[in-house]
C-alpha cells in the first residue's frame, strides 16, 4: 500500500557549489530536512542539518558564488569532509526508511538537475559499493507541469507564489525550509487537480506528463487590481498578500501606463522582474502631485521597508563618512578637522584617504604598507592589480606628468584641481550620461570580449586618473548636497496652464511644502537658509543623501525635459535653468 504523499516522511535537500557542475567546480554546502507535507510548517524544524563542504587544497571560492551565498573563504575554512557529510546524510536516509520501509528515502529537491551530478561524485567517492540510497523528486518538474504559465519557477519565485519568502543569499538551511514548503504546496494542488495522492502514481504522472510549452504568460495578480488604476503621478508597491510587505516599490509619471506595463504578455522584463512577478498578487499606491515628488516618496519608501527586489537604493549595508582636509583619516560625524563629506563609504574612499596617504609620504614607496596604498588609490581586487613593477612604474608616470600640481598644495586642494582637469577632459571628449571607469565595468567588458586584461604603466596611469576624477566628483557632489538640503524649487509642469507652475520647498532634503503658483511670482527664501554649512552636513544620513541623489537626478529630467525651472538655495542664489545646467554637468 502505498503511502500517502502529505504523510510521506522526506528528506527536502539543497546544495551550493563554487560550479554548475562537479567537473568544474566542488561542493561548498549541503543541507537537509527530514519532514511530511502535512507538518512542513512545523516551527521547530527538527532534524534540521546544514554543513560547509571542505574545500580541495588550492580550491577557490568565485567571486559571483561568494557574492549570492555570502560564504567567503574564512568561512569555508570551518568546512567539514565530504564524507562525514555523505554518511550523516546516509545515515539520516535510513532512520527514514526505518520508520517507512521504501525501497529507497524519497529526496525532494527543486531544479535536482543542479544537485544530482554531486551528489552521485559523493555516491562514487563514499559508498559505490552498496545501490543508490536515494530516490529523487524534483519540485521544479513538478511546478512547470502543473504552472505552466507562471512567469518564473525557480525555488525564490514559487515559494513566494505560495506565501513563503526567502532572504537573497543563497544557503542551503534556507532552500531545504523553502523546498519543503514547495513539496507540501505542490502535493496538495496535485491531489487537487490531477487526482495525485500517492508516490507511485507521482512517478507515473511525471513520466506519463510532459511538460507544456509557454503558450504565455500567467501572472497571480488579478487583472482587476491593476487595471482600475488612475492616470497620475504616484508610487506603487508590489505585495505579495493584502497589508503585507512590499516585494517592489516603484514610481511612475502614470500609475497606469507604467503598472500596466509590467503584465504585457510579450514585454521584455529583467529575471528578477519576472521573479518579482511570479509572486505579487496584490497592488497598493499613494498618489503624488508631480513625478518628482515620487521619486522622493520612492527613495524614502525604500529606505523604511527594504522591499527585497529594489536593489539601487536598498542597501543597508551602505554607510557615510567625513574625511579630513589631509584626506588621511575618516570618521562618521563632521565635527573637528572631519570637514570633507558626507562621502559613501566604498571604493572610492578608499581613493580617497591613500591618496592622501601617498602625498604625506612624499610620493615614495619603499615598504609594503606604502604600496598597499597604491593599490587602494587604484581600489582594485587582489585578483585583478597589476604586478608590483608595473604598479611603480604607472605611478611614476603619472607623478612626473602631473608634478607641478602634487606639491605645495593641501591634499584636498590636489584631488579636487586634479579631478576637475580630468572631469573636464572626460565632459568634452563624451557624454555625461556615457560616463564610466575602466575599473568599473572591467567585468562587464571581461564577459563581452573574453579577452585577458593586460596591465601597463599607462593602464595604471590612466586608472589613477579616473579614480581621481571620481573621487573629486564624490567630493563636489557633497557640497552640492549640502546647498541643496535646504532650497526651494519651481517649474513649469505640462499639467498646468502656461502661466503657472509647481513649487516645492525642501528642507533637509524632504518635500515640507507644495503650492502652484503663478509663473511671475518670486519663489521663497527656503526655510533653512540659516543653517551652517556644518550643520547641513551633519543633518544628512543616508536617507537623505539618496533623497539628494533622487532630486539631482529629477532635476536633470527637467531640464532635459525644456522645463522653466528656477532653484532657489539662498537669499542671494538663484539658478535659472542655464545655471542649473551648468551646475548639473560638475554633480
Amino acid at each position: 500500500m502505498t503511502t500517502n504523499l502529505a504523510e510521506l516522511e522526506i528528506l527536502s535537500l539543497d546544495c551550493q557549489a563554487t560550479a554548475a557542475n562537479p567537473h568544474e567546480g566542488h561542493l561548498l554546502e549541503i543541507g537537509w530536512f527530514p519532514t511530511q507535507a502535512s507538518a512542513a510548517d512545523n516551527s521547530t524544524l527538527t532534524g534540521l542539518q546544514a554543513y560547509l563542504v571542505s574545500l580541495p587544497a588550492g580550491a577557490v571560492i568565485p567571486r559571483p558564488v561568494e557574492r549570492i551565498t555570502g560564504i567567503s573563504s574564512n568561512i569555508a575554512a570551518a568546512g567539514i569532509s565530504s564524507k562525514i557529510v555523505w554518511k550523516r546524510l546516509v545515515e539520516t536516509a535510513q532512520q527514514i526508511t526505518i520508520r517507512n520501509p521504501l525501497s529507497s528515502c524519497p529526496l525532494v529537491i527543486h531544479f535536482a538537475r543542479f544537485e544530482k551530478p554531486f551528489l552521485r561524485q559523493l555516491y562514487q567517492k563514499h559508498s559505490p559499493k552498496y545501490a543508490f540510497p536515494f530516490q529523487i523528486i524534483c519540485t521544479h518538474e513538478i511546478a512547470i507541469r502543473l504552472l505552466p504559465g507562471l512567469p518564473r519557477r525557480g525555488i525564490r519565485a514559487i515559494a513566494g507564489y505560495f506565501g513563503h519568502s526567502m532572504p537573497e543569499l543563497k544557503r542551503s538551511m534556507d532552500h531545504v525550509i523553502a523546498t519543503a514548503f514547495i513539496w507540501k504546496h505542490l502535493i496538495e494542488l496535485l491531489d487537487k487537480t490531477c487526482g495525485v495522492s500517492g508516490l507511485d502514481q507521482l512517478i507515473d504522472w511525471l513520466a506519463a506528463t510532459k511538460p507544456p510549452g509557454r503558450s504565455g504568460r500567467s501572472f497571480p495578480m488579478n487583472p482587476e487590481v491593476h487595471l482600475q488604476l488612475p492616470d497620475k503621478p504616484g508610487i506603487y508597491r508590489m505585495l505579495r498578500a493584502k497589508n503585507g510587505d512590499p516585494l517592489y516599490i516603484g514610481k511612475a509619471k502614470s500609475l497606469k501606463q507604467r503598472v500596466n506595463s509590467y503584465f504585457r504578455q510579450k514585454a521584455a522584463h529583467a529575471e528578477h522582474t519576472l521573479e518579482m512577478l511570479t509572486q505579487a498578487r496584490e497592488l497598493d499606491f499613494t498618489l503624488t502631485g508631480s513625478a518628482l515628488e515620487a521619486a522622493i516618496l520612492e527613495s524614502d519608501e525604500i529606505k523604511r521597508s527594504s522591499p527585497p527586489y529594489n536593489i539601487a537604493l536598498r542597501r543597508r549595508e551602505r554607510v557615510l563618512t567625513y574625511c579630513t582636509k589631509g584626506l588621511c583619516h575618516t570618521a562618521p560625524v563632521a565635527e573637528g578637522d572631519y570637514a570633507v563629506g558626507p562621502l559613501p563609504a566604498g571604493r572610492f574612499i578608499k581613493t580617497i584617504t591613500a591618496f592622501g596617504l601617498w602625498l604625506a609620504y612624499g610620493m615614495q614607496v619603499n615598504d609594503d604598507d606604502q604600496l598597499d596604498t597604491l593599490h587602494s588609490i587604484l581600489a582594485l581586487p587582489p585578483d585583478y592589480a597589476p604586478e608590483i613593477d608595473c604598479l611603480k612604474e604607472g605611478f611614476k608616470e603619472f607623478r612626473v606628468t602631473y608634478s607641478s600640481r602634487l606639491t605645495h598644495q593641501s591634499a584636498l586642494r590636489v584631488l579636487t584641481a586634479l579631478g576637475a582637469e580630468f572631469w573636464r577632459k572626460r565632459l568634452q571628449a563624451d557624454a555625461l550620461a556615457e560616463m564610466v571607469t575602466e575599473t568599473e565595468n572591467y567585468d562587464k567588458k571581461q564577459k563581452e570580449s573574453g579577452r585577458e586584461h593586460v596591465w601597463t604603466p599607462e593602464a595604471v596611469a590612466r586608472t589613477i586618473e579616473n579614480m581621481i576624477r571620481h573621487s573629486a566628483h564624490l567630493i563636489r557632489r557633497a557640497r552640492w548636497f549640502c546647498l541643496l538640503s535646504e532650497s526651494s524649487l519651481a517649474w513649469t509642469s505640462a499639467e498646468q496652464r502656461d502661466n503657472y507652475k509647481i513649487l516645492v520647498v525642501f528642507a533637509n532634503g524632504a518635500a515640507v511644502d507644495r503650492n502652484i503658483v503663478k509663473t511671475a511670482e518670486k519663489i521663497p527664501v527656503p526655510p533653512g537658509r540659516a543653517k551652517s554649512f556644518r550643520s547641513r552636513q551633519n543633518n544628512i544620513d543616508l536617507i537623505t543623501y539618496d533623497r539628494l541623489r533622487v532630486l539631482t537626478t529629477e532635476l536633470r529630467r527637467l531640464v532635459s525635459e525644456g522645463r522653466d525651472i528656477e532653484l532657489r538655495l539662498g537669499p542671494g542664489v538663484t539658478l535659472n535653468r542655464r545655471g542649473i545646467t551648468k551646475v548639473l554637468q560638475w554633480v
